[in-house]
This record gives C-alpha cells, sequence and structure tokens, in this order.
C-alpha cells in the first residue's frame, strides 16, 4: 500500500470525528513514520512499510473511537510552542492563548515580576509567559504531581525557567506575593450538557469538572488570592461563556476592584480580570 491510498483510506473513515480528515490522516501517517509531511507531498506513491502501516491503523482505529488527536501524537501547538501533553493533563485550547495575551499586556517587557500560574496543567499558560518576558519569576502550581511532570518536560524543552510546586491552589504556597496570578481552573458543571462526550472520556476530569456548579474552584481562587497579591496585583481567570457575570459578581464581593471580562473570537465572555485593591 502506498501513502496515498492509506491516507485516502482512513480520511474517508475520520470524517465522522475531524472536520479535515484528509490533513489528520496525513499527519498520523506522518506520525507513524516519523516523517515531516513534506516527504508525503513529495513521494505520495512511495510504498508505506508494513510495521509502520500497522502503528498507522492502530492510530487510526483510536482516533475513530475518539480519543483526542493531541493524545495520540503526544503533542499539542500553543503560543507557537510544540508542547507535550498526555492522558494527565488538559489539552490546551486556542482560547485559553487569550489569557497569556491579555496577562502579558499588564506584563511590561524587561520588568522583574512575580507571576503565579494557578493549575498549570501541561505548564501552556507558565511556559508561554516564562518564554515572552524572560526578566519575570515564574511560579507554576498542580495538584496532581503527574501533570507537573509535564509541565517540567514543556519547561525543559523550551528552555525557560519555572518553579513548579505540588499545590491544591494556594495551600502550599505559604505567605508568598505575587503581581500577576493567572487561571484556567476546572469550569464545567458534573451535569453539562454542553460536555462532549469525547472529551469527558478522555481528558481528565481533574482538570475539567468543578462541582455541580462548575464554579466551586472558581470560587476558591477568588476567595484567596487576595491574600497572594501585591497591592494593584492582577488576577486573571478563563471560565465557562456563560459565567461572566457570576465571576465579576465574585470578583466585587472580594473587593477587588477594575473588573473587566474579555470575549474570545466567538463572541463569548472568557477571560475576566481584576485588581486588588
Amino acid at each position: 500500500m502506498t501513502f496515498q491510498q492509506a491516507i485516502d483510506r482512513a480520511a474517508a473513515k475520520l470524517g465522522d470525528v475531524c472536520d479535515n480528515p484528509k490533513l489528520e490522516a496525513q499527519l498520523l501517517i506522518c506520525h507513524a513514520c516519523r516523517i515531516e509531511q513534506a516527504r508525503l507531498v513529495a513521494h505520495p506513491d512511495d510504498e508505506l512499510p508494513a510495521r509502520e502501516e500497522e502503528i498507522f491503523e492502530i492510530h487510526c482505529s483510536s482516533r475513530l473511537e475518539g480519543k483526542p488527536f493531541a493524545y495520540i501524537t503526544g503533542t499539542k501547538e500553543f503560543w507557537s510552542l510544540e508542547l507535550l501533553v498526555n492522558q494527565h493533563v488538559l489539552i490546551p485550547r486556542p482560547e485559553t492563548e487569550q489569557l497569556v495575551e491579555i496577562a502579558l499586556e499588564l506584563i511590561p517587557d524587561g520588568q522583574c515580576l512575580q507571576i503565579l500560574d494557578l493549575g498549570t496543567g501541561s505548564g501552556a499558560i507558565a511556559v508561554a509567559i516564562a518564554k515572552e518576558r524572560e526578566s519575570c519569576s515564574v511560579t507554576a502550581t498542580d495538584i496532581s504531581k503527574s501533570a507537573l511532570k509535564v509541565a517540567r518536560q514543556n519547561a525543559d524543552r523550551h528552555e525557560v525557567e519555572i518553579t513548579l510546586s505540588h499545590s491544591d491552589w494556594f495551600t502550599n504556597l505559604h505567605r508568598a506575593r505575587y503581581d500577576v496570578i493567572v487561571s484556567n481552573p476546572p469550569y464545567v458543571s458534573e451535569n453539562d450538557p454542553n460536555l462532549d462526550r469525547h472529551v469527558a472520556r478522555y481528558e481528565p476530569r481533574l482538570a475539567l469538572i468543578s462541582g455541580k456548579s462548575g464554579l466551586e474552584h472558581i470560587e476558591q481562587i477568588i476567595k484567596h488570592a487576595g491574600q497572594f497579591l501585591n497591592r494593584q496585583g492582577c488576577l486573571l481567570i478563563e471560565h465557562g461563556f456563560n459565567q461572566g457575570a457570576v465571576v465579576r459578581r465574585l470578583l466585587s464581593q472580594k473587593g477587588f476592584i477594575r473588573i473587566d471580562t474579555y470575549q474570545d473570537l466567538s463572541g463569548q465572555e472568557r477571560v475576566s480580570c481584576a485588581r486588588a485593591p
């Protein structure tokens, strides 16, 4: 079987689970064969070796069962960085890049500020900020030791200095103070009808679900954040598209000022930002 024949056969099936089946088939075969996509374009009629064909078929079967593409390849691009991911971490989403963008606007280049990323997962936010603001000191926490291992791999992979801490939100941070706290916490309710069944099946529940309301973790962060922020320090939280009003109210109740909510590219409220008084 040639590369092209394998791609065409896989693409005919993958249309049921993705929007661009031909591209995914190409990328899966590249992953199986450990070759660049340009090789496929230049030599589509080359024979697909038997061992690589077997691996490719396994990858396609996993994808057809709904396994996320990033978990099959073990990587996901975020902020133009190729990050390692596995079943212990949430796959970084494009909308979370907005959280990074807003944070960078609040962190002047060249200044040495203390930055905290709560619930870092793969380290996507922390690594992106550390890469863009080399003079800052970045700390990242997670309750999952397995997630912290992935975050360390990504920090090392992109040669950035990040302090990793095993902590349930602020629990193990003691009396540390920060200029900017960012977080993409779990914000999906237990019975959310909008949660994709494949996401629920494959991605870590610990990084997705936040009690019956979907707000339990956000409430914890807002409740304690003021104790860990320097004067006029900023708190940025990513949240669900329908949670903006509640998040603003929670921030106001805890004395935060200059509260703003930013919309994502779909026009949905996605990130709220506030300053400590």
